[in-house]
């Protein structure tokens, strides 16, 4: 599976549970020690502090519509991608930041959220 193709089923994984108000499923794709930034809340470090802060935007009733990635690039176990992210409160761009665990499986690493 190409890095493109990982990235396009981890999103689709992550959107289908989010749109269900699963936060437990729709970080199953993060990597335990994995950092996620977003404005006006102190970083999230860990793949259960990561699924709290995403069950507080489900009970809030923020929406995720889509995410379209627009640039993504790989260099052996290491990966990033730049996507524009659509919610009920407007457009943001999202920064991931990947690497591949001993597995073979590609794990979002780092998330960057950056309001336009």
């Amino acid at each position: 599976m190409s890095f493109r193709d990982a990235v396009a089923a981890l999103e689709a994984r992550f959107l289908e549970a989010y749109q269900r108000g699963d936060a437990a499923a729709s970080v199953s794709g993060y990597a335990d020690d994995a950092v996620y930034l977003t404005p006006g809340k102190p970083p999230a470090r860990g793949r259960r502090a990561i699924e709290a802060v995403t069950a507080e935007d489900i009970a809030s009733g923020l929406r995720i519509t889509s995410l379209t990635p627009f640039l993504a690039e790989s260099s052996g176990d290491l990966g990033y991608v730049l996507e524009t992210c659509r919610t009920s409160a407007g457009e943001v761009t999202t920064m991931l930041a990947l690497r591949r665990d001993q597995n073979g499986t590609w794990r979002i690493s780092a998330e960057a959220i950056v309001p336009r």
